[in-house]
Parts: structure tokens; C-alpha cells; sequence
């Protein structure tokens, strides 16, 4: 018997990075636009799952999601870095954003549904205050560690005229904060056009006053882009990908760069701002970790002083060079790593967090819970602040 759809309802799930949500995002609005009813999950009819697969737990947790919409008889549509693409679960694989919106139409013709153009308001954009965009996908490294690559493919940009007509209609849409995203944004490259040309285009015919970086790769940190760091639109925070602070276990990672080279970039960046906020990825106990190595990344973490750290326990993943690595850490060695670089990492980021107190900063307002309203100063810093004035989307410089 064929499913009947009167009205096609369909909900996301999206696992992993700000580019898969960056990605669900755009696919949202333009099926609303098209009229398509998009609902929260679990009432759907279609669920479209966007995958991670950058660790284990990752994958694991995508399987599971599938599996969970499934048993309630959805039909279900995958797209993103889907590991296990032989799941009897999944109805439908797409290779983008397309495929699904093409394949949602078909369905419409099949089952007869009509989309509900009521649905759609002019007023959608203006319920949140940042914003997500695309600007680039895929990777031209082969870190040994990483699968991306094979799931995304090579590195391609969105056209930078694309990108500016897109925040402009954010702008209409009373967003006061975006943020560039993509697997690797430094590898941005529009027909001879790099990241910090964007940037100064983006900062020249736009007005949107907070704009942010998503995740940078110290391989290709120029001097140009540092120097746009001085416009005050731009957010003093980095997310400056590590992996690790020992020299030989980059090397084995394939990750391009030393720790000298790292220090630089920051030291460059803090002549421009002493407070400019980093965060980071840490993979510990990566094949070969030794105790020697795993303590010189302890050491080159309290010389950075990272204000939050994102600590992954090494898990392999397929078809990568680290997959045939001897040396294979026990899960009790990276368990213990994983305890103590956590309390390192909490102890720099209280360290950093005392340098802020008592100064002033501008606070972008998102939420509020309780009698107390909640949003991120250009550090990247979540800060509450009791008002019963309506906050919501509204910067304020506020005592700390």
C-alpha cells in the first residue's frame, strides 16, 4: 500500500557543523518559499537527516536518528556526510540541497500533495538574530585523520555577489549578527577572489553589524585578512583549528603547520587586540600519542589560553591515512587525556573570562530564561543580563 500524503509536512534533523546548519537552513526557507509545510520534528510526514560522520560518535548518533524516524514510518530523505549509505531505513540520498527540493517536488506529483502557500509569512527571518551562511565547501588538505574531504569533495566557493545579496536580505530581515561558514572558508577562492577580499566587499556593501568566522585553518592565514581584523564589524573571536599542540603529532597529522607558526598568528592578532578570544579543536591520543607529546599540548594550551576548547578522543574513521597508523591508542589512555585537557581547558578559560569583567561590551540579546536575558559579546562570550525591558535582537553595552 502507498503512502498517501493530503499534505506534505516535512521536518529536519541536522547533526554536526554550522555548515550542515547552514546548509538546512537555506533548504528551509526555500521550501517555505515554495510553499512546501515545514514542521517541527516529529510531526512529519518527510524528515530530511542532515549527516555528520567527522567521528565516531558522530556517525553513530546519525544512524540512530534515522533509524528513530523510521520506526514512526517517515519517509526519509539523508543528505551531508552520511557514512552508511546501505541503511534499509533511508528512502532517499541526496547529494545536496537540490536533489532533496527536486525529489520533494517528484513526491508531490506521486502522492498528489499540494503545497500550502499559506504557510509562508514575510515575517520569517526576523525571529532570530544570527544568521548562518554558506560561503564555500569541500577541502583540498588530506589531514590524516579526516574524512570530510570524501564526503564534500574539493574545495568550491559560492560567488561572492550571491554571498553580499543574501546578507542584504538578511538585513531586511532585522539580523544583526551572520556568520561565514564552510568546511574550510580560508580555501575561498571566487575567480581570484580570497577570504579577506570577500570580507572587505561584505564590510563595504553591506550594513549588518556583527560578522563573524566560522572555523579558520592556520595553514592559510595571511597577513591581508589579520589587517581586516581592525574593523570593528569584525568579531575579536577566532575558532583557530589546533588539533594538536605538539609539533611531531601534527606532523603525523598532516596538518601543514607547527606550533610556531600557530603562536605567530596569535601573537599577530593580540598586537591588534590583547583580548581577541580563540577557540579550537583538540584531537587527543591520535595514533602514536605518547606521553611526552600529549603533555606539550597541555603546555602550548596554557601559553595560547584558549577561551573554550573542543576536545575529541581520536576515533577512526574510513578510507584515511590514520586508519593504517600503528600504535592505536586504548580507549582508557584517551579517556584520561580527554579528563585532563577538559580541566585545562576550563581553568584558561576562567583565566580569560576575569579580563573581561568589569569592562564594557556590547551584548547581542538572543533569549530569555527566567527573569534574565541571555547573548554573546564580540568574544564570543555568553553573558546574562536581568532586565524586564524586551531585549530580544538588541545590542547593548552592558558592565560585565
Amino acid at each position: 500500500m502507498k503512502t498517501v500524503f493530503h499534505n506534505m509536512k516535512i521536518s529536519f534533523y541536522t547533526i554536526g557543523c554550522k555548515l550542515n546548519q547552514a546548509e538546512t537552513e537555506e533548504l528551509k526557507k526555500t521550501l517555505q518559499q515554495q510553499g512546501f509545510s515545514t514542521v517541527p520534528f516529529g510531526k512529519e510526514d518527510v524528515c530530511v537527516i542532515r549527516a555528520c560522520a567527522v567521528t565516531c560518535n558522530a556517525s553513530q548518533t546519525t544512524r540512530e536518528i534515522i533509524r528513530q524516524v523510521k520506526r514512526r514510518g517517515t519517509y526519509t530523505i539523508t543528505v551531508g556526510c552520511l557514512e552508511n549509505k546501505n541503511l534499509p531505513e533511508i528512502n532517499f540520498i541526496a547529494k545536496n540541497n537540490n536533489e532533496i527540493i527536486q525529489h520533494l517536488q517528484q513526491l508531490n506529483k506521486k502522492y498528489l500533495c499540494k503545497p500550502n502557500k499559506t504557510l509562508v509569512t514575510k515575517n520569517t527571518l526576523s525571529k532570530k538574530t544570527r544568521a548562518l551562511i554558506k560561503i564555500q565547501t569541500g577541502c583540498n588538505f588530506n589531514c590524516a585523520y579526516c574524512a570530510i574531504p570524501s564526503f564534500r569533495g574539493r574545495s568550491s566557493s559560492i560567488p561572492n555577489d550571491e554571498i553580499i545579496n543574501k546578507i542584504k536580505e538578511l538585513e531586511k530581515g532585522k539580523y544583526k549578527e551572520i556568520v561565514l561558514t564552510g568546511v574550510n572558508i580560508c580555501q575561498y577562492n571566487n575567480n581570484g577572489l580570497k577570504l579577506h577580499t570577500l570580507l572587505k566587499k561584505i564590510l563595504l556593501k553591506t550594513n549588518i553589524p556583527r560578522l563573524r568566522l566560522g572555523s579558520l585553518d592556520p595553514r592559510l592565514i595571511s597577513d591581508q585578512l589579520i589587517k581586516t581584523l581592525k574593523n570593528e564589524r569584525l568579531m575579536p573571536h577566532w575558532h583557530l583549528s589546533l588539533q594538536s599542540g605538539s609539533d611531531s603529532t601534527l606532523k603525523r597529522m598532516n596538518r601543514g603547520y607547527n606550533t610556531k607558526q600557530y603562536s605567530k598568528i596569535i601573537e599577530k592578532i593580540r598586537k591588534i587586540n590583547p583580548l581577541f578570544s580563540f577557540t579550537t579543536d583538540i584531537i587527543v591520543g591520535f595514533p602514536g600519542e605518547t606521553d611526552k607529546e600529549f603533555n606539550e599540548t597541555c603546555a602550548f594550551v596554557k601559553k595560547i589560553g584558549f577561551t573554550k576548547i573542543h576536545i575529541f578522543p581520536y576515533s577512526i574513521r574510513p578510507n584515511t591515512l590514520a586508519e593504517t597508523m600503528k600504535n592505536h591508542l586504548q580507549d582508557k589512555i584517551k579517556t584520561e587525556r580527554v579528563k585532563i585537557l577538559t580541566d585545562l581547558a576550563q581553568k584558561t578559560a576562567d583565566e580569560y573570562r576575569k579580563k573581561i569583567i568589569g569592562l564594557k561590551r556590547p551584548i547581542l540579546f538572543e533569549q530569555k530564561i527566567a527573569n534574565r536575558w541571555y547573548g554573546y559579546s564580540p568574544e564570543y562570550l555568553r553573558v546574562g543580563y536581568c532586565s524586564v525591558k524586551n531585549l530580544k535582537n538588541q545590542i547593548k553595552i552592558i558592565k560585565i
